[in-house]
């Protein structure tokens, strides 16, 4: 009897010392929080190895219908991307040499028109998939060295459907001016496509 009270004693003072650890330590590790770098004005992107993109994401169809199209800059080249399904497969592409002083101006530009400019209390979520379903969906990226600095989004249905207070008609201007000869390029790819023409 008395080595029992001795073993319960023993394993009261380690459950008693476990909870005190997980009181002090809070519980299990927390996962660190990992914060994006803080995002630069536009233009100091222009001598690094930075991206930006316009997508414009056609109507939700079936996935053999479905097409986007992305423009991407940056200080080496200009690329016009059709693409197909949800799961995008490139099929069209067509690349375009740049410069750094170009690069700079457009990144001035795009960032009067607010590329990277966040709506103050957004109504709609991040995540765009699904929303407007029949309208259009622009989305905005800055990425630098393989960082995602920013992705905002907005649409066809009206500023309230959207995470970016940028003026989505000239930025989309302002992309497609990237690419000589956009409409020819563009001409066939249909957005709105609800069955096979």
């Amino acid at each position: 009897m008395y080595i029992w009270r001795i073993i319960l004693a023993i394993v009261g003072f380690i459950v008693f010392i476990v909870i005190m650890i997980n009181l002090f330590t809070g519980g299990a590790k927390k996962t660190p929080v990992t914060t994006k770098p803080a995002i630069q004005p536009l233009a100091s992107y222009a001598e690094t190895n930075a991206t930006v993109s316009l997508i414009t994401d056609g109507i939700i169809n079936g996935d053999e219908l479905h097409r986007s199209i992305r423009i991407t800059v940056s200080a080496n080249q200009r690329e016009v991307d059709v693409l197909q399904g949800y799961n995008p497969r490139v099929i069209t592409s067509k690349t375009f040499v740049n410069n750094q002083e170009a690069f700079t101006v457009f990144l001035k530009a795009i960032a009067n028109a607010g590329f990277v400019t966040k709506q103050k209390n957004p109504k709609a979520p991040a995540d765009e998939r699904g929303l407007c379903p029949l309208g259009f969906r622009y989305i905005y990226e800055l990425n630098n060295d393989g960082d995602d600095l920013s992705r905002l989004w907005s649409s066809s249905c009206g500023t309230a459907v959207g995470t970016s207070a940028g003026n989505a008609s000239t930025l989309l201007t302002l992309f497609q001016y990237q690419i000589p000869n956009y409409s020819t390029i563009t001409a066939q790819v249909n957005l709105s496509a609800t069955r096979e023409q």
